[in-house]
């Protein structure tokens, strides 16, 4: 998560730097936003049953998201967010939690002792056993307030919502129709507007 944010952040000044404007970001024309919603509720009721309804949920909840990002697909950055969504669903589906790595989470100052026990669900330290390794938590992130360890899928998240997020700072707003005194013109029907062709 912390990745998400510094990523986010400099996205947001980036987009800033170019001349953008976080007005516009409000009017980025998102397709069927209930599908996000969904698809919050399937992980959050996979995570409060827990067990291998995890791992279902955290899937089902894949599927929506990436049905919401191909309806948005014209959209910069929802390819990536897609991509990553899709890789992390793909390795918590084979190994029933998210695979952490030992060594990244060394490097990164993160302690493992929570996934010893296997106190957390979402959560398993990656041993030889585990499918798909370099697709779990392998990437140290050594933030100085709130170290943490990612997964590729993590890393394409977090790079396709900054470029969503610039990309919408720096669009262009369609252009309203005014009259001779500045003021916003009615649309006309397109009926009205063929007898006046």
């Amino acid at each position: 998560m912390s990745l998400v944010v510094a990523v986010l952040l400099v996205g947001l000044v980036l987009g800033w730097l170019a001349g953008g404007n976080l007005d516009r970001l409000g009017g980025v024309p998102l397709r069927r936003r209930r599908l996000v919603v969904a698809a919050l509720l399937a992980q959050a009721c996979g995570t409060v049953v827990g067990g291998p309804f995890y791992a279902g949920g955290l899937v089902a909840s894949a599927v929506l998201v990436v049905a919401f990002l191909a309806l948005n697909r014209g959209l910069r950055g929802t390819g990536l967010v897609a991509l990553g969504v899709l890789l992390n669903a793909v390795v918590v589906g084979a190994n029933g939690a998210m695979p952490v790595s030992r060594g990244a989470s060394a490097r990164a100052g993160v302690s493992v002792q929570d996934l010893l026990p296997g106190a957390d669900l979402r959560h398993e330290l990656a041993d030889r056993r585990t499918r798909l390794p370099w697709l779990g938590d392998v990437v140290p992130v050594p933030l100085p307030v709130r170290p943490e360890v990612v997964s590729p899928g993590d890393v394409l998240v977090a790079a396709g919502l900054a470029q969503l997020v610039v990309a919408g700072m720096l669009a262009r707003r369609p252009r309203v129709p005014v009259d001779g005194q500045g003021r916003r013109r009615r649309a006309l029907p397109p009926a009205e507007r063929s007898t006046q062709t």
